[in-house]
């Protein structure tokens, strides 16, 4: 399916509103044949993934927001957030608190949520993941990666 999707320039464009990242889960959707079964129950449908060269937590708000406007326009869609789980606790908390975020199998299989959050922790210990991800946000490293990871079980996600 073509979707249309170009990665931004590095030029200093705007990162994309809510609104038009909606718009572009839309467009996928809709542009869906009939030979691209999801399945009578959206068993075969993937989701939307927010990742890329940017950590998605970065526009926490965006992210959430996101998710609102397509439940609002679509169900079932299953969204999975990619991060590093480098983000300040006022993105942590935005997150938690937005109610996009599925919260037990019900959630998962009829609501428009994020059923998924994948945390990139490439090492153990602190030392070696400094050392493989050289964090550039002040003061956030891998313990702050540990107690978000523990933040979401905790809130059941």
């Amino acid at each position: 399916v073509d979707t249309g999707f170009e990665p931004l320039p590095d030029d200093g464009t705007e990162d994309p509103t809510a609104d038009e990242l909606a718009s572009l889960v839309d467009e996928f959707y809709a542009a869906r044949t009939s030979t691209e079964s999801l399945g009578s129950m959206g068993e075969s449908d993937g989701g939307v993934v927010f990742q890329g060269e940017g950590d998605p937590m970065s526009a926490a708000g965006v992210v959430a927001d996101t998710v609102r406007l397509v439940a609002e326009r679509r169900n079932g869609i299953a969204f999975r957030l990619n991060t590093l789980g480098l983000c300040g606790a006022d993105d942590i908390e935005l997150l938690l608190s937005s109610g996009v975020l599925a919260r037990g199998d019900a959630d998962q299989r009829r609501e428009t949520r994020i059923a998924t959050v994948s945390v990139f922790l490439p090492a153990a210990n602190p030392n070696k993941y400094k050392e493989l991800l050289q964090p550039k946000i002040d003061g956030i490293g891998f313990g702050d990666v540990c107690s978000f990871v523990a933040r979401l079980a905790e809130a059941g996600v």
